[in-house]
C-alpha cells in the first residue's frame, strides 16, 4: 500500500491508502507544426518546454470508527485544500516531488458504510523536482557546481556582502552596483529583492539573462564586496 502527500498533508491522516502504483506519464514536448505549400514535410518549431502530465492514484478509504460520509467529506476537503499548484509527493518516488493541481475525480464507492474506493487525479507540471535541489548550498570561494540532471535549472541565489561586486555562474555574469547583505536573486521569477524591497535597479545582467545552472558543470566565482553566496539549485528531471 502506498502513501500520497498533497499540500503537505499525508493521505494516512484521512484513512487513505493507495492500492496500486500510479502509471508514469511521459511529458509531451511543446512544439508547433506548420504546413508550408510546396514543401514536403511539416515545419516543426520547438517551443523549448513540456506540457503538463496527469498522475492518478487508485485509493481506498476505510475505518471502523468513521462512517463513509465523514471519510468521503474528509477526502474532498483534503483534495480541495490547495489553490493553484501545490506540492505532491508519494512513497513510490521518495526522492522527488511534483507541483500539481487536483482534478475532479468520480464518486467514492460506499462499502458497508465504513470503506470506499475511488481514483484521484492530479494535473502536474512536467518536472519531477529533486528534493535535494531544495537544499541550500553555501559557496565561500570559487569552484565548480555539478548539475546531476540533464536539464537546465533556475536557481534561487542569496548574496552576502556589501559594496560593489560581480557574480559569475557559468556563462552568466551579474554585476551588482550596490550589495544589500542577504539580497535574493530569483531566476525563476526573474527578480532580485531583499525582503519586500525590489532591487532590480542595482544589477546589470549579461545579455539580460538571469543565471541558470545548465547540465554538467558550472564554474562559480565572485569578486568585489561579495563574501559568499547561497544557492538553492532547484534540480529537476522529467
Amino acid at each position: 500500500m502506498g502513501i500520497v502527500t498533497f499540500n503537505n498533508v499525508c493521505s494516512l491522516d484521512y484513512d487513505i491508502q493507495v492500492e496500486h502504483p500510479p502509471e508514469y506519464d511521459t511529458p509531451e514536448r511543446n512544439y508547433s507544426v506548420q504546413s508550408i505549400p510546396g514543401r514536403n514535410g511539416d515545419l516543426i518549431q520547438d517551443n523549448g518546454s513540456y506540457k503538463n502530465v496527469n498522475r492518478s492514484y487508485q485509493i481506498a478509504i476505510g475505518s471502523i470508527e468513521k462512517e463513509h460520509p465523514v471519510m468521503a467529506n474528509d477526502v474532498s476537503n483534503w483534495l480541495h485544500s490547495g489553490f493553484g499548484y501545490s506540492r505532491l509527493e508519494d512513497s513510490y518516488e521518495p526522492e522527488y516531488y511534483r507541483l500539481a493541481m487536483y482534478s475532479e475525480s468520480g464518486n467514492i464507492s460506499n462499502i458497508l458504510n465504513h470503506a470506499g474506493r475511488t481514483t484521484i487525479n492530479f494535473n502536474c507540471k512536467p518536472q519531477r523536482f529533486l528534493k535535494s535541489g531544495d537544499k541550500t548550498i553555501i559557496i565561500n570561494k570559487s569552484g565548480n557546481l555539478i548539475n546531476p540532471t540533464n536539464f537546465t535549472t533556475l536557481p534561487i541565489i542569496v548574496i552576502k556582502g556589501t559594496g560593489v561586486g560581480s557574480l559569475q555562474i557559468g556563462k552568466y555574469l551579474v554585476n551588482i552596483l550596490t550589495i544589500t547583505d542577504g539580497m535574493t536573486l530569483n531566476s525563476e521569477i526573474q527578480d532580485i529583492y531583499h525582503e519586500t524591497t525590489n532591487l532590480n535597479s542595482v544589477i546589470v545582467l549579461s545579455d539580460d539573462e538571469f543565471p541558470k545552472l545548465e547540465a554538467g558543470t558550472s564554474y562559480i566565482s565572485f569578486s568585489g564586496g561579495i563574501t559568499s553566496i547561497e544557492i538553492i539549485p532547484k534540480w529537476w528531471t522529467l
